[in-house]
């Protein structure tokens, strides 16, 4: 299906695209808050049961985002060689100040 309108009787509406964007946006707002949750679940058993729904979560985004990418809606930019080692040295300094 094309980039149509979900809205009926010619009324623009809500393209595919807008509500695949709508649905990847609220998953990585709630990867976000379960990642928080997370870390500072202090019971055990409550921070797995956010720690599963947040794997899920990740899924379902990776999901939302193949399809989007796979129809052209949604494309990163891609990272130059030096822009890849810069982060891999920043976070290299970090792990080591760390430990």
């Amino acid at each position: 299906m094309a980039d149509a309108n979900i809205s009926k009787g010619g009324n623009p509406g809500f393209t595919n695209r807008d509500v695949a964007q709508m649905l990847l946006d609220q998953h990585k707002f709630a990867i976000s808050c379960l990642a928080k949750g997370a870390i500072e679940a202090s019971n055990p058993s409550l921070r797995q049961s956010i720690i599963d729904s947040l794997d899920t979560h990740l899924k379902h985004q990776r999901d939302i985002w193949e399809v989007m990418n796979r129809k052209g809606w949604y494309q990163p930019a891609m990272a130059d060689a030096q822009d890849l080692s810069r982060v891999a040295d920043f976070a290299t300094s970090i792990q080591q100040q760390v430990f």
